[in-house]
């Protein structure tokens, strides 16, 4: 029997992952950038979610309490983003 495992990659997307040139078109550096924000979001409600249906003993293995988890990942992605930059 196989195993398939998934994981939630916690790096927020960013305005590189979208070819071209924003600073040339500015119509299109705004939709990049509001794409690249509905992504980040996206993926933080993902987290959100995978975090939400463990039980209180698995979070506690991880060191969260439940109404930790919300603020967990949005101060986990803000950190990766500062050290992105």
């Amino acid at each position: 029997m196989e195993t398939v495992m998934s994981t939630i990659s916690t790096r927020p997307a960013s305005s590189e992952a979208f070819a071209g040139n924003s600073w040339t078109f500015r119509p299109a550096a705004v939709l990049k950038r509001w794409c690249v924000a509905y992504l980040n979001w996206r993926l933080r409600q993902t987290a959100i979610a995978e975090l939400a249906v463990l039980s209180d003993r698995e979070l506690k293995d991880i060191g969260l309490k439940r109404g930790e988890i919300e603020n967990a990942v949005t101060n986990t992605l803000k950190r990766e983003c500062a050290f992105n930059r």
